[in-house]
């Protein structure tokens, strides 16, 4: 069977779709739970918020480096033998970790083990991005994407829940085991049950050269592709302006603008995920409804559900009043920044050559992870200088300015 045959004749929940995705659940239930658990056994054995926030900003340092690489990785080799060393390899580093955990060098170890797991990460989902348009057709793609979405959301509400309640109780060893068990589970599943059509392009260089080569190329498709880049870089400011907001504005504002308690913090941040499950859903149910030419729609109401935060916070309302209203902001704006992401999502691995999939969609994560950091810092400074309905009003109006010019771009094209 040809690359394309097997394009064309793939359906949405083909046998390889459907164990890709039970093998994500897996390898995803088994990260979220890792990045939980180990920064947290440091910082009840330390106490320090400085050592806790150090480990995690280093876990991050090896995604940042490598994403471009695992897209190279992923169009270069057969992705499933990398998928399932990916999980191994960190099945095996979660026992090590157990087995040195009572040593002294706690810090360096859990810096290490998180490094490891972002490294992993940087190389594993560039194999799956890239694999799901070659076994599902092309007009349900958008549908298998807000699918891998949903499933990435659930295990993100899953894996701290389970973590913490398993390490809570019975402390680290068992769930660090569990935790291993997943990511053997998934490396099984994984070997026995996923099939992605493909043969590997010649290399005709040294490792090095063929990364740069690969990696060039992928840029000049894209400038020769404007809506592509456009899109990118409006993912990239969406990050900058709107997710940087919420990451740091959620805390700042429950805690400190409306002096409520953390519990309550931890259910606005459930709504993040809820409204993230409802785009997705939205999109699940409607395979090919959106489409690209909705996008600056959609991010023009995630600037209107962050100008109606500004209106909430601007408003005279008591605290759990102004609460209240944040909560349904919140869950809208989510919902529509979820659909706008596996839209955009869906477009980028739809047009890009099968040969440069996991390249662009490398490439896209790596700017918009670099873009966060920046926005968290300037929002950080912003909300200890000026009132917080302030800061969400020039988020909305940064963010309605980003959807006005990708409007623009793609009428013209």
């Amino acid at each position: 069977m040809t690359q394309t045959s097997g394009r064309r004749g793939a359906r949405l929940f083909s046998p390889g779709f459907v164990a890709i995705m039970v093998a994500q659940v897996f390898s995803l239930l088994g990260m979220e739970i890792l990045q939980f658990v180990i920064p947290l056994h440091l910082l009840n054995l330390t106490g320090s918020g400085t050592l806790y926030g150090t480990v995690i900003a280093l876990g991050n340092v090896p995604y940042l480096l490598l994403a471009p690489i695992g897209g190279v990785v992923a169009d270069r080799t057969r992705k499933r033998a990398v998928m399932a060393a990916c999980d191994l390899a960190l099945a095996v580093a979660l026992l090590g970790y157990l087995a040195l955990s009572g040593s002294t060098q706690l810090v360096p170890l859990t810096a290490a083990v998180l490094m490891v797991a972002f490294a992993a990460q940087a190389i594993y989902q560039p194999c799956v991005q890239s694999s799901v348009p070659r076994v599902v057709a092309p007009e349900r793609l958008e549908q298998a994407v807000a699918v891998t979405n949903q499933v990435s959301m659930l295990t993100g509400i899953g894996g701290p829940m389970l973590g913490g309640l398993v390490f809570g109780f019975f402390g680290l060893a068992p769930i660090v085991v569990v935790s291993a068990a997943c990511f053997v589970a998934a490396g099984v599943l994984v070997l026995a049950f996923v099939r992605v059509p493909y043969e590997p392009p010649e290399r005709t260089a040294g490792p090095l050269a063929t990364v740069r080569n690969d990696l060039a190329e992928a840029l000049r498709f894209l400038r020769s592709r404007p809506v592509m880049w456009r899109i990118i870089i409006a993912a990239t400011l969406v990050n900058l302006f709107g997710s940087s907001f919420f990451n740091v504005g959620s805390s700042y504002i429950v805690t400190e603008t409306l002096g409520l308690s953390n519990q309550l913090l931890g259910v606005l941040q459930g709504t993040l995920a809820v409204g993230g499950l409802v785009g997705g859903a939205v999109v699940a149910l409607r395979p090919g409804g959106l489409g690209i030419k909705s996008s600056p729609a959609l991010l023009g109401c995630t600037a209107a559900g962050l100008a109606a935060i500004a209106a909430v916070l601007a408003a005279p309302l008591p605290a759990l009043g102004a609460y209240a209203g944040m909560l349904a902001a919140y869950l809208a704006s989510m919902a529509f920044c979820m659909a706008l992401s596996i839209v955009a999502m869906s477009y980028l691995q739809l047009k890009a050559p099968e040969t440069l999939v996991g390249k662009v969609m490398a490439l896209t994560v790596m700017l918009a992870n670099f873009a966060a950091p920046a926005g968290q810092v300037v929002y950080g400074l912003a909300f200890d200088r000026v009132p917080a309905w302030s800061v969400a009003l020039v988020a909305a109006v940064a963010t309605a300015a980003v959807a006005a010019w990708l409007s623009r771009s793609i009428r013209e094209r």
